[in-house]
């Protein structure tokens, strides 16, 4: 027994001696001094810390310290210090580490894209901003679009609607042209693109915006709008073994900050006071009384909705037709490279539900690219992004036509089903308990209505590139683009369409493909001669486009076949159409860029485009560029000045174009079908439908940008400031031809517009030590928009179109609302041919009478007076903390929520909450009430029913766009999982608006109805994983 007990103990005094015999192998002690490698003097408060630990130290006053490392064979020790390059030593079972460091420059030495080819950002010359991955990915949005919004200045990119899948509309320092079209160009890994939506955001390693005329005339005659440059993810730069990595989330989108509509009680009494103006006089004594009021406003035909009003039975229409909507992302990709070749691969999943019922978007992507050093001199390489969409959109109808039925209104009869019309109610035999609005129901609406899209987009291409000597390269890149996407739409005979087609269905389909490539053949020569740098590059590039389109619709379906069964409409009512269009460009391009002393920098640039859609004579053009940097901080002179890390003074002058011109309109075609007599029988033919324009040119745009980019603190505190003068000249315009002609108009290049303004980014590092680290980020700018000419000429304005000569272009044009005609001034307002209770306009010539000509007058324009963003950034050892936020201040715009919900003409449909509507005094039992507001219902007069005066707003807003939390785990604990790194991460999009608009959202505020699209929360849970 003794024995076992004496084997027993020394076996335990064995595995003990081998435990700290281990342990004081692996733990060692390093000492060391962290010194300056600019002065040699000693670092305090450096935060030296074991790479993929927490175990760490600081320096002392003198620069010294020490830790205590475990495995120091394999460890990594990571110094850390405000204004200096963070720095890796492996300990290698050293004892002794002496480090020096370097100071570093944030932001100077990041690398942008500027069209075939890159810079860093100190040699930059032009005005660009730039968005790296992970400031795509943080705001969880799923469109890359919108992920630019707020993060750059002078880009304004807003919402349509608000619903999925509706896009954003996006322009580059304001409107260049008359037309609709303010679309930047796009340029996906060198491939022409229509948008970049189609992008899942994960596979984007960075987005360029190209803003001033110097940097976007390398793009010549399609940079007018500006260019956005996305380049995707490639494979790592070095040897590295396969990298797997995942990211996800999961996300509720919660509709929020719904307008306050009047309850049941409310509208009643809404209801009752809108037939004083119009309820009959059937006693003939000229009084309205109670009963001949009630008489008005219920007839024999709403029983029903009096006895609803009486028990205050309603129905919440937003309860009713509004759930919420889920959403989840799915990304996995693998990267890696060896001597020789570098890859990557990615796979995404995106699913979105709307906020409707039969509203949601699914999306999948594939990203793949590899780059083969086939030797010293020779590299190839392939990318190929590809996704396919489908998108269901639903009603389009349903949303706003349910928030205006009013509250009183059932979706459902008695038994519960759901009826066609709950404003035309009745009983089995056809007699009406309401005899009201005729809106449709909503949910038979949404049920019956589709509106799908199935898109494919691809981009890819494929270079070689040959290095036959150090300064001198030579690379060949075919580039591919294909857009394919079929809609299909229809209305079951139980919607609104349906109901108007003699209750029988409906459908239409459209189908277009787009193919489009690009051959560019660049040459490059960079070389060095003292103080003196140079970089040339050559390209000759040619790019073709080829869409086809087709249409048909039918009415009269038999069956709610949607559209996939069209043959079995009327074939009176089949519709069918196609088109075909071609267009080719061929261009040349020489860029030099100059530098000498590393502190005088220019850029000379000079595109030659040739268009097919132009006629003989006009077909070429060159768009030359210039730009002048001048980094003042590297003067002798400045050395004083020891806080001033950087200051560069830029100033570039460029041309751009606008290829805004039809295909085919230089030449005369023959497409309408006519008729005539030949001998006695009528025969089919076809007439020219427009007249060749054979003067057609481009559409150019000159612009000066003065810019400064400075730093202080070691760039701890840096930004940019860039002022800016575009004219866009020989703009299209449809001009009248003389009827000797036999044509009414022509297109024509004459008419300019000016765009001028000032941006701001400023970005400061508030506290970088370590543990803990603070950023800030503010951006401001403001575009004014003016015509400068219409028609050639610089006096003549064009009412009919709203253009007017120093005014922006997208201006509001009308009558100013002067408020309410009270009791009082009934007799002046006799002499304007209006009563007591109607909306009152402004006299602007004093003459007494009101004139389309003498007293409309511009009200406002919908661009902001200036628009801004801010942004915040904490991190607390694995803790991070974000927010961003935007602003648009002085958007005046017509809002077609207002003009829904403020209509007091109808009798029916919801009402905005408001309690000051003009009730005249009246013997009808209903108490007066006095606005200056809104008007007397069914009485508002013309000016608030036809004219609209009352539904104009001046919308400021501030919208804090996301706010999103995550914790990175240590890496001893993410290596206990098998990973290499993991987060895990909370988004909330959109959590706060501050605004005095009462509308659905602010910033659709002048959308078409602006009841497209509710208000939304999106709250996200998801996980970032690497293996």
């Amino acid at each position: 027994m003794k024995k076992n007990n004496f084997l027993r103990l020394f076996f335990m005094l064995f595995l003990s001696a081998v435990f700290f015999s281990a342990h004081a192998q692996e733990e060692l002690m390093v000492r060391g001094k962290v010194t300056s490698v600019s002065d040699g003097l000693p670092l305090p408060g450096v935060n030296i810390i074991i790479k993929g630990t927490t175990t760490g130290t600081i320096s002392n006053v003198d620069g010294n310290y020490e830790l205590s490392v475990t495995n120091a064979e394999e460890a990594v020790l990571v110094f850390k210090f405000i204004g200096f390059n963070d720095l890796e030593v492996p300990v290698q079972n050293q004892s002794t580490i002496n480090v020096q460091m370097e100071e570093s420059v944030i932001g100077l030495d990041e690398v942008v894209a500027i069209g075939y080819g890159t810079v860093s950002k100190r040699d930059l010359t032009g005005s660009v901003g730039s968005l790296d991955a992970d400031m795509v990915t943080e705001k969880g949005t799923t469109s890359p679009l919108e992920s630019i919004q707020g993060a750059v200045p002078g880009v304004q990119i807003s919402s349509a609607t608000g619903r999925i899948g509706d896009g954003f509309d996006i322009q580059i320092r304001g409107q260049n042209t008359l037309s609709d079209d303010s679309e930047p160009l796009y340029v996906v890994d060198g491939v022409i693109t229509d948008g970049i939506d189609f992008l899942n955001p994960q596979d984007i390693a960075r987005i360029d915006i190209l803003k001033d005329a110097s940097s976007t005339a390398i793009y010549g005659s399609r940079g007018t709008n500006g260019v956005v440059i996305v380049t995707t993810k490639q494979g790592a730069d070095s040897k590295s073994k396969a990298v797997v990595t995942y990211d996800g989330y999961y996300g509720v989108r919660k509709p929020a900050r719904l307008p306050e509509l009047m309850d049941g009680q409310k509208w009643w009494y809404y209801h009752k006071s809108a037939y004083l103006a119009t309820a009959s006089d059937s006693n003939g004594d000229g009084i309205i009384d109670a009963q001949e009021h009630e008489a008005s406003y219920l007839g024999t035909a709403n029983s029903e909705l009096l006895r609803r009003a009486q028990n205050n039975e309603t129905t919440d229409w937003y309860d009713e037709v509004l759930k919420n909507g889920k959403q989840q992302n799915h990304y996995i990709s693998i990267s890696g490279a060896n001597e020789n070749v570098s890859y990557v691969m990615g796979i995404g999943y995106q699913n979105e539900e709307g906020n409707l019922n039969n509203e949601y978007i699914d999306k999948y992507t594939f990203k793949t690219s590899v780059n083969h050093k086939v030797s010293e001199k020779v590299t190839a390489g392939a990318s190929l992004n590809v996704s396919l969409t489908e998108q269901e959109m639903g009603s389009q109808k349903a949303m706003r036509e349910a928030f205006r039925l009013n509250p009183l209104l059932s979706p459902r009869d008695s038994t519960g089903v759901l009826v066609p019309m709950p404003g035309k109610y009745t009983t089995p035999e056809g007699d009406y308990l309401i005899n009201k609005t005729s809106t449709y129901n909503p949910l038979l609406e949404i049920n019956n209505s589709s509106d799908n899209t199935r898109r494919y987009n691809g981009v890819g291409n494929v270079f070689l590139e040959f290095k036959p000597i150090e300064e001198l390269t030579f690379k060949t890149t075919f580039s591919i683009g294909y857009d394919q996407f079929r809609r299909g739409r229809s209305w079951g005979a139980q919607t609104d369409d349906g109901a108007s087609n003699g209750d029988q269905a409906l459908a239409q389909r459209d189908t277009e493909e787009d193919l489009n490539y690009t051959w560019d053949n660049q040459v490059s020569w960079d070389k060095s001669f003292g103080m003196h740098h140079f970089n040339l590059m050559g390209l000759y590039s040619i790019y073709e486009r080829r869409i086809e389109t087709s249409r048909m619709s039918t009415t009269n379906l038999p069956f709610n076949s949607q559209y996939y069964n069209m043959g079995t409409g009327a074939q009176s009512s089949f519709n069918i159409g196609s088109n075909y269009i071609n267009t080719s460009l061929m261009s040349y391009v020489l860029r030099l860029n100059y530098d000498f002393n590393d502190k005088y920098l220019i850029t000379l640039s000079n595109r030659w485009d040739g268009a097919s859609n132009l006629s003989e004579g006009n077909k070429w053009h060159s768009f030359p560029s210039g730009a002048f940097a001048w980094r003042v901080s590297e003067e002798p002179f400045m050395e004083n000045f020891g806080s001033l890390s950087n200051l560069k003074a830029r100033v570039s002058y460029g041309f751009t174009g606008n290829q805004n011109v039809d295909p085919y309109k230089t030449v005369s075609y023959a497409d309408r079908q006519t008729y005539y007599s030949f001998g006695d029988n009528t025969v089919n033919g076809f007439i020219p439908s427009q007249i060749a324009n054979k003067v057609l040119t481009w559409e150019t745009t000159s612009e000066l940008n003065l810019g400064l980019d400075f730093g202080f603190l070691r760039n701890r505190i840096f930004g940019s400031v860039d002022i800016y003068n575009r004219l866009s000249e020989d703009l299209l315009m449809k001009q009248k031809l003389p009827k000797e002609t036999g044509w009414e108009e022509l297109d024509a290049n004459v008419s300019s517009v000016r765009n001028k303004g000032i941006e701001l980014s400023l970005t400061t590092v508030n506290i970088d030590n370590g543990d803990f680290s603070w950023r800030t980020s503010f951006t401001f700018s403001k575009n004014t928009n003016e015509i400068v000419s219409l028609y050639g000429q610089e006096e003549v304005d064009d009412i009919g179109n709203g253009w007017f000569i120093g005014e922006p272009i997208r201006t509001h044009y009308n009558y100013k609302f002067d408020g309410i005609w009270q009791a009082d001034e009934a007799a002046e307002a006799a002499t304007y041919g209006q009563t007591e209770g109607q909306a009152k306009v402004v006299d602007v010539n004093d003459d007494g009478e009101i004139t389309p000509d003498d007293d409309r007058m511009i009200l406002g324009s919908v661009d902001p007076d200036w628009s801004g963003s801010f942004s915040t950034h904490f991190k607390y050892r694995g803790f991070d903390l974000s927010m961003n936020l935007f602003t648009n201040q002085g958007m005046f715009v017509y809002s077609g929520f207002h003009s829904n919900f403020v209509d007091m003409r109808d009798r029916g449909r919801a009402k905005l909450d408001v309690d000051n509507w003009y009730i005249p005094e009246n013997d009808a039992g209903i108490p007066a009430q006095y606005s200056n507001e809104y008007p007397q219902p069914r009485n508002g007069g013309t000016y608030w029913r036809n004219d609209g005066v009352g539904y104009y707003r001046l919308v400021d807003y501030v919208k804090i766009k996301n706010i999103s939390l995550g914790y990175t785990f240590d890496q001893s604990v993410a290596g206990r999982l098998g990973m290499s790194h993991l987060r895990i991460y909370t988004n909330v999009l959109n959590p706060f608006v501050f605004t005095d608009y009462d509308g659905f959202d602010p910033e659709w505020a002048g959308s078409d109805y602006g009841a497209g699209g509710v208000s939304f929360v999106t709250y996200q849970f998801g996980v970032s994983a690497r293996f």
